[in-house]
């Protein structure tokens, strides 16, 4: 994802009132030099500012040793310090007077790119499980059309496997691999040819962990958002043709319910496939061995 550097006088010209998830990967520099960024907070549901502590690029291999061995999850930005919060609203701008960095514009910062997506699932399975309720108030379908009552139970239960639960797996298996990792010949006979020769091509137990690490969550990844964003769609095109104003006797607080749900459905439809665009960029960092060798 690409980094934007943003030029400001102090912090608070930072508007997180006006910023989504996806401004996470925003650098703004005050006047003294101090770098911020943004954090997500998911008990308090709120944006906040952080400052980020560079760290020199010899040290680096220390704090990925602390990333395979402690709880990244309690803290995914563990060398930051919180300094505020305001609200974050699901609005796409950014803060005025900022400037691209062409140096670095392309640079994939992998682990924060799955730090993201881990919270975004988090979203995510939550806000699917908002969506079928919403649905279900709204009785858009009442129960008297079996067949199309039939048909959304199906989807609510593709939803369910595909969404929700396979969600918890991932989120499961990435704090297992950051917490209490499994021996290395385990996650070894997990790797397809493509991924055994890079896993051979590597020196010592740090980078080969460093290397099963991504390679667990590229997968991950890969394979919750391509089934879940089928059965997203699958939701998306069964309500397409459902016409909220033309269902008889429906109240006003059924209409904001499914008016809720489809807002929230597009909201996850577009978060998702640029997760999926996105997993591309990971790929193709997983598989250059250079990336794990020094």
């Amino acid at each position: 994802m690409k980094t934007r550097f943003i030029r400001i006088n102090d912090i608070s010209e930072i508007e997180t009132s006006s910023t989504t998830v996806y401004d996470l990967n925003n650098r703004y520099i005050d006047a003294r030099g101090n770098m911020f960024g943004l954090r997500y907070n998911r008990d308090s549901k709120k944006i906040e500012v952080i400052k980020i502590i560079r760290t020199p690029a010899q040290k680096s291999s220390y704090f990925q040793q602390q990333l395979v061995r402690h709880r990244r999850m309690k803290s995914a930005n563990g060398e930051h310090e919180a300094v505020g919060s305001q609200r974050a609203e699901d609005a796409g701008h950014v803060a005025a007077g900022g400037e691209d960095a062409p140096e670095t514009e392309d640079v994939f910062e992998s682990e924060q790119y799955i730090s993201q997506a881990m919270e975004t699932m988090k979203t995510h399975r939550d806000r699917i499980a908002g969506i079928m309720m919403n649905i279900k108030n709204s009785h858009v379908v009442p129960e008297t059309e079996r067949g199309e009552a039939n048909v959304l139970i199906q989807i609510f239960r593709s939803l369910e496997i595909d969404g929700i639960k396979r969600i918890e797996k991932v989120l499961d298996n990435h704090k297992e691999i950051v917490s209490y990792p499994r021996s290395l010949s385990y996650y070894e006979s997990k790797l397809d040819n493509k991924g055994r020769d890079v896993f051979e091509a590597i020196g010592d137990y740090e980078k080969r962990m460093k290397f099963v690490f991504h390679f667990e969550m590229f997968n991950s990844i890969k394979n919750l958002y391509n089934a879940l964003f089928k059965g997203l769609k699958d939701l998306d095109y069964f309500l397409q043709d459902k016409k909220i104003d033309e269902v008889k006797g429906i109240t006003l607080p059924e209409k904001q319910c499914y008016l809720d749900a489809t807002t929230s459905l597009a909201n996850t439809l577009r978060e998702s496939g640029k997760i999926m665009r996105d997993i591309a960029k990971l790929e193709e960092y997983v598989y250059n061995r250079n990336n794990f060798s020094r």
